[in-house]
């Protein structure tokens, strides 16, 4: 079953809260201050039936022009909206207000009830139906029904039932799967329970006994128990109000304005991409960082006004602009918001979100508008493709969900849909991670100049090790996503991963030919010497090969085992530490140890090399010391 929010809107003592108990039975004046003044101060609620047995929730959000905040809050995340207008004064200022900010945020399935007409005759209400008529022009709530009706008499609350169910119909079914998000626009205590906080379920779904988070404020908890409309349930649903018991939080520590949310799926941000309709009754233009009341969700927060294109927008205008907020919210691509002048307080312009949690942008940027013009018109296939465009690293299907608005459903799709446009890596089992073919040309570019660059001067070293080319590169990337994505480029020919190093496929470390004649000389010199070797540096200057370049030499001739460093600053050739080698074994079969007078005689050397030598096969386990003599390890 689909679950529905109704919002009421309206000037003050419209009866809009009377309106609601005629079709309710419920009253949702619930302090004694809204009692004793006979308005609304706080956002009201109450269950509603409708014939067809769909199940809907009303919103009764206050009128009178200090309580547009609390309008706000209450209006965000409504399916369809109830305009009333009471047909004995008709269209007044704060009914032009709610009408401006129903517009701002799209809100397109909506009537207009025509409220207290018991006290009005036909004449008069069909002339303050022309005013309505006149007034919702060029509104997204043009052409409307305006349903005639009498909370006292009972007059039209049938019709108003009828048409409701109608509306609600053509409506697309709420986001129920998926990840869970619920703005906070209510938190109180009550005994023995501890914390209560109250909102519509946004998007997904809660139960109790799962764990959220509650956020800005990176809280934890764990839901005890839910109500939904006074009534107890395991589970509450996108498009229901729920009542959900939090037991471990302290009503002081959750911030006005925050969610309840899935662990890990929205973090709060301060920067926030914005398509912004600047309305024609604002009165002055809006300059470059004027400072606005920023309202999304249940949140209100000051924020400054970044222009991209211009200096100032004129009234009636509309612009791509960012939001740079003073205190982080939670938002996501698609959700409405609405901007107040800071002061006086009075609704200037609003609009959608179209992406969050991005750097501050360079003014006069044309690839910038032409990245914000996708993201608020674009198919899902340049939604997608973009959202991977701009991360700096690749996504998981579930972050590019965040990113575009998308469903999961729909994203998987278009991924598919994309083909080669799209590249993907798996880090584990069931983690694939996607970026596009544009983001691989040029992070694969970075690499392969940085490796030309890296073998044109080291020449002997057999490439780049990937630590280096992480933190030069890919610096905020986990281990396990960075590995892949080089098994990704090395699947594509485009390096080779050779343990912890990192080359182009084409290349095989050497000395260039310049260099080729002098370090054939050296292993030359080295093998001739046998057991008495040279001083590496006197026969590296004897070649005139000086540091840095000798070293780069002599680890190339280390690596490619024409060396072997048997003590510091003393090398051996390959065949003359195997023929020593060799020579000791043989020896240890013929009797079972052997001092160093008789490894002597039988390696032909000195003292000099001998013991170094000796000591590096005892560190190789060949053998091993006992007292002055060695026997097999």
């Amino acid at each position: 079953m689909n679950y529905y929010i109704i919002g009421t809107a309206g000037h003050v003592d419209h009866g809009k809260t009377q309106l609601i108990k005629a079709l309710t039975g419920e009253d949702t004046d619930r302090l004694k201050e809204e009692k004793e003044r006979g308005i609304s101060i706080e956002l009201g609620f109450a269950s509603l039936a409708l014939p067809s047995g769909a199940k809907a929730g009303v919103v009764d959000v206050p009128g009178h022009e200090k309580f547009v905040r609390q309008m706000l809050a209450g209006i965000g995340g409504i399916d369809l909206v109830l305009l009333v207008i009471a047909a004995d004064e008709g269209v007044m200022p704060q009914t032009r207000e709610h009408l401006e900010i129903i517009d701002l945020l799209q809100i397109k399935q909506g009537l207009v009830v025509l409220s207290k007409v018991d006290l009005m005759d036909q004449e008069w209400r069909d002339l303050v139906k022309l005013e309505i008529e006149e007034a919702l022009q060029g509104s997204v709530l043009a052409g409307s029904e305006i349903v005639e009706v009498s909370a006292l008499s009972g007059e039209g609350l049938e019709r108003l039932a009828e048409v409701l169910d109608e509306e609600l119909a053509k409506l697309p079914p709420r986001k129920v799967f998926g990840p869970c998000r619920m703005p906070i626009d209510r938190v109180f205590s009550i005994a023995g329970f501890g914390t209560v906080v109250t909102g519509t379920v946004f998007q997904g779904s809660i139960k109790v006994g799962q764990a959220v988070s509650v956020e800005p404020g990176g809280l934890e908890s764990r839901i005890r128990s839910i109500q939904v409309h006074g009534a107890k349930v395991d589970s509450a649903y996108a498009g229901q109000r729920a009542a959900v018991n939090l037991p471990d939080l302290e009503v002081a520590d959750i911030p006005k304005g925050a969610n309840v949310l899935s662990p890990n799926y929205l973090f709060p941000v301060q920067t926030l991409d914005l398509s912004l309709r600047y309305l024609a009754s604002s009165g002055s233009p809006l300059l470059q960082r004027q400072r606005v009341r920023f309202h999304i969700g249940t949140k209100e927060v000051f924020g400054r006004v970044h222009l991209l294109d211009r200096e100032e927008v004129e009234p009636g205008t509309p612009i791509y602009a960012q939001i740079l907020l003073e205190e982080p919210v939670i938002a996501a691509r698609g959700d409405k918001f609405v901007i107040r002048r800071y002061s006086p307080a009075h609704t200037i312009g609003g609009g959608i979100v179209l992406d969050c949690g991005q750097r501050k942008y360079k003014r006069y940027n044309s690839a910038v508008l032409d990245q914000l013009a996708i993201k608020e018109k674009g198919t899902p296939e340049e939604l997608v493709y973009a959202r991977l465009q701009v991360a700096s690293q690749p996504l998981q299907e579930e972050e590019i969900v965040k990113g575009t608005g998308l469903g999961a459903g729909e994203t998987g799709a278009t991924l598919v849909a994309l083909g080669d446009k799209v590249c993907q890596v798996r880090v584990e089992e069931g983690q694939n991670y996607w970026f596009g073919e544009l983001s691989h040309l040029q992070w694969g570019a970075e690499v392969n100049k940085s490796l030309l660059d890296f073998h044109r001067n080291y020449a002997f070293r057999p490439g780049l090790s990937k630590e280096e080319i992480k933190s030069k590169f890919f610096s905020g990337w986990n281990g396990k996503l960075f590995s892949a994505f080089l098994g990704f480029l090395q699947q594509h020919g485009e390096i080779v991963v050779s343990e912890n190093f990192v080359s182009l496929p084409d290349f095989v470390p050497g000395p260039p030919t310049q260099l080729v004649e002098a370090v054939n000389a050296i292993v030359e010199e080295y093998e001739k010497s046998e057991m008495a070797p040279p001083d590496w540096e006197t026969t590296a200057a004897s070649l005139r090969i000086k540091n840095p370049l000798a070293e780069e030499v002599l680890q190339f001739l280390l690596r490619k085992g024409k060396l072997v460093k048997v003590a510091p600053n003393l090398y051996f050739s390959f065949l003359a530490v195997d023929r020593a080698e060799k020579a000791l074994s043989k020896l240890l079969t013929e009797q079972a140890e052997f001092s160093p007078a008789e490894a002597r005689e039988r390696l032909n050397t000195s003292r000099k090399y001998l013991i170094p030598l000796l000591e590096y096969f005892d560190r190789k386990k060949l053998t091993r010391r006992v007292n002055e003599k060695r026997t097999r390890f």
